[in-house]
């Protein structure tokens, strides 16, 4: 037998500290995936920067010619 109580669940407390410290990695190893996916695109504040900069540019080359 166990030394150890058991729950109501059928389950140690040692049983379930694993379980928790395994889906606090599952969780840990998801934030870390969208954390990688957002930094991969390219958002809305620097798209315009980008535009405003073509544009700018566009206006200066037309305004030399």
């Amino acid at each position: 037998m166990n030394s150890l109580p058991s729950n109501s669940n059928g389950f140690t407390q040692k049983e379930m500290l694993v379980m928790i410290l395994d889906g606090q990695e599952k969780i840990n190893d998801r934030i870390d995936s969208l954390h990688e996916k957002v930094n991969t695109k390219i958002s809305r504040t620097e798209l315009s920067g980008w535009v405003v900069a073509v544009a700018s540019l566009s206006v200066v080359v037309q305004a030399l010619m």
